[in-house]
């Protein structure tokens, strides 16, 4: 939690996507003194409008109070937009974000993907108005108007892949200043997009194809060689993009996920025991199609891909 400072020039925010992630951003930025607005709806946004919005984290908590408004409601504007939704929703909230953008705003998109910026700029969000994020923080949305941070971390990693927003790039740390989030500015955040996407699609893709939590993966005789391929395969297609990932980009994605408890599986598991929507084709799709594109195989996120898809249930079912 932060130490109560408020911050010295209080910004207009608002936070797309109120799930774990999201809600987690819109509470401290609420908290540290910045006007927010966080886009939600149901029974979250009643609790939020009712008696505020918790935050639970390993030490402490607090109640922020973001203002909650409606999807459909006009953008007003905004200093900084952020957009926290699964990646299978980022186009039904493009146009917002465009606007938003118009206005003045700086988007920054916090989910995964590697094409995420392509797609807003697809969708009008211009150029220098786009400040690319990864996040490292693990939060959940664990009851209407309720958000848990696990661990300790909470890192910001930011940049822009065209070089256009060094202005964007300093609201970002002056909007994080009075909170407890490290704010980094990298010099090639495509690396660090990438490093991130190898993590988080390397999970997806080792519990996606056996159905398993870590520690089954890992007491069989086959799961390190499951794992080590399938970061090769996400690191591959990222050079074969022209990428410049480090030579020991390997080593360190395969010591993030070591890192994992035994007890870990990543959303798409979650979402798939669940009965909802994963992003599995936003992930190891995604790669899948860029690897063709490229020549370079992908047998193991082909195959977690058409496994998850197999078994997801659909509106239809």
């Amino acid at each position: 939690m932060s130490d109560g400072t408020i911050a010295a020039r209080p910004l207009r925010v608002e936070v797309v996507g109120a799930g774990g992630l999201g809600s987690y951003v819109a509470g401290i930025l609420a908290n540290a003194g910045h006007d927010v607005r966080l886009v939600i709806r149901g029974a979250h946004a009643e609790a939020v409008e009712t008696r505020g919005l918790e935050i639970r984290t390993p030490r402490d908590g607090f109640l922020a109070h973001p203002r909650p408004v409606s999807p459909e409601s006009a953008p007003a504007p905004a200093d900084v937009a952020f957009v926290a939704v699964k990646a299978y929703s980022l186009d039904e909230v493009a146009p917002r974000l465009a606007a938003l953008a118009a206005e003045g705003a700086v988007v920054v998109p916090l989910l995964n993907g590697v094409d995420i910026s392509d797609r807003l700029r697809a969708a009008g969000v211009p150029e220098d108005r786009l400040v690319d994020g990864v996040a490292y923080l693990t939060a959940f949305r664990t009851a209407p108007g309720v958000v848990e941070r696990k661990g300790e971390h909470q890192r910001l990693v930011i940049g822009s892949t065209g070089g256009h927003n060094a202005q964007g790039l300093q609201t970002i740390h002056d909007l994080f200043a009075p909170t407890d989030v490290e704010v980094v500015t990298a010099d090639d955040i495509r690396v660090e997009i990438w490093l991130k996407m190898a993590v988080v699609s390397a999970l997806a893709t080792i519990c996606g194809i056996t159905g398993a939590a870590l520690g089954p993966i890992r007491a069989h005789p086959f799961g390190r060689d499951l794992q080590t391929g399938a970061i090769s395969e996400v690191l591959a297609v990222g050079r074969g993009h022209g990428v410049a990932l480090p030579p020991d980009a390997e080593s360190r994605v395969e010591r993030t996920l070591d890192g994992f408890p035994e007890s870990f599986y990543p959303s798409v598991l979650h979402d798939l025991r669940s009965g909802r929507r994963t992003e599995m084709d936003a992930l190891g799709g995604t790669l899948a199609r860029l690897g063709r594109a490229v020549g370079v195989p992908t047998p193991l996120l082909d195959a977690a891909t058409c496994a998850v898809a197999l078994n997801e249930v659909t509106p239809e079912d």
